[in-house]
């Protein structure tokens, strides 16, 4: 359960957002004393005709670290910060009642994501089908190469074993033609 103190992972949106809005509230929130850090994934391609940039891989998300009450203080003091939304997902309680709650990322998670996805790898590809990308599959570790120490899930991509990062609602990153001797499985719950 999240509690407003803890130190988590948020992916928040930002409704209608260019690349240039996303990069101010970056650097709107890399300003901000209590944000621990923030990440956008970024790819380096033409802007214009005549210039090279950064742009956003993921379109109206910026992932704050930062404590939920440091956030929400955030958003109801600073007027700037107005159009960031928090994600939320489904969620069921001990008497098994389905309610909505704020979407926090698990720091290995969030780790593995930011490593795979700022990664400069022809391997390594986001996913649009995110109903695919979040099923729950076998839990692996990849045990070898340039990804050694990364946790994801299984999947067949196109005939290809891949393992896939799921971000619940926001994104996936998917790692192509892993071999299947550099895959530790995991035991379910890890």
């Amino acid at each position: 359960m999240l509690k407003d103190t803890d130190i988590h992972w948020f992916p928040l949106r930002i409704s209608y957002a260019s690349g240039t809005r996303l990069m101010k509230f970056k650097e709107l929130l890399d300003q901000e004393a209590t944000v621990i850090e923030t990440f956008m994934p970024m790819r380096y391609e033409r802007t214009s005709s005549t210039s090279m940039g950064f742009v956003p891989l993921i379109t109206n998300y910026i992932f704050v670290r930062s404590t939920l009450e440091d956030l929400k203080a955030i958003k109801a003091n600073k007027q700037a910060f107005e159009p960031l939304r928090y994600t939320m997902h489904r969620v069921l309680d001990e008497k098994y009642q389905e309610h909505s709650e704020i979407l926090f990322v698990p720091d290995k998670r969030m780790e593995d994501f930011i490593r795979v996805s700022s990664s400069d790898n022809d391997k390594v590809i986001f996913l649009d089908n995110l109903e695919f990308a979040c099923k729950p599959g076998q839990k692996v570790m990849i045990t070898q190469g340039p990804f050694t120490g990364v946790q994801g899930v299984v999947k067949s991509i196109k005939k290809h074993l891949c393992v896939v990062l799921p971000i619940e609602e926001v994104t996936a990153v998917a790692i192509m033609n892993v071999p299947k001797k550099d895959l530790l499985y995991l035991p379910e719950g890890e």
